[in-house]
């Protein structure tokens, strides 16, 4: 179990490198193309596109990172208002709900990825370089993925074990 949990701590780090490099990346080019256009009346076409993908990431990425710290669904906050007696189940309660929502919802995702792909679709050009839809919305899959495996490690991890996300 000591393995998992390390692994654990290894993906947690690289979602969080990913988050700080995607908003990195993500002011800085915003930031280039209101220049662009402030300076000279255009911008680059793609840019927009790029960055509603990126949002996208981040916002996945970091829900998977709350998955971690079980901060992530409502009924994690009905589990800390129950009284003591009841928190250990419904903690339980809570995460097999939560992983059987996110295990549905991968599911539907893969399906949706496997149809992006067959259908051959294009998310954005870069200059004549398309961006087939299904790896730019690789993330939607792989975040629900995480948030399982989040979740279920979750169960069996010691309550002295935790720390906050950052």
């Amino acid at each position: 179990m000591r393995f998992i949990f390390s692994f654990e701590e290894y993906v947690v780090k690289t979602e969080k490198a990913v988050i700080v490099g995607l908003i990195f990346a993500m002011v800085g080019l915003s930031f280039t193309q209101v220049l662009l256009r402030i300076i000279f009346h255009s911008g680059i076409v793609w840019l927009d596109p790029l960055l509603r993908h990126m949002v996208l990431w981040a916002g996945l990425t970091g829900a998977a990172l709350a998955a971690r710290y079980s901060h992530h669904f409502a009924l994690e906050t009905f589990v800390k208002l129950a009284p003591k007696a009841l928190r250990a189940p419904l903690e339980t309660f809570a995460a097999i709900f939560t992983t059987a929502a996110s295990g549905l919802l991968f599911y539907a995702s893969y399906k949706f990825i496997r149809d992006e792909f067959a259908a051959g679709s294009i998310a954005f050009y870069i200059n004549r370089f398309g961006v087939p839809g299904g790896w730019a919305e690789m993330i939607i899959p792989a975040a629900f993925a995480l948030i399982g495996v989040h979740t279920v490690i979750g169960i069996f991890r010691p309550e002295d074990h935790f720390e906050g996300p950052f």
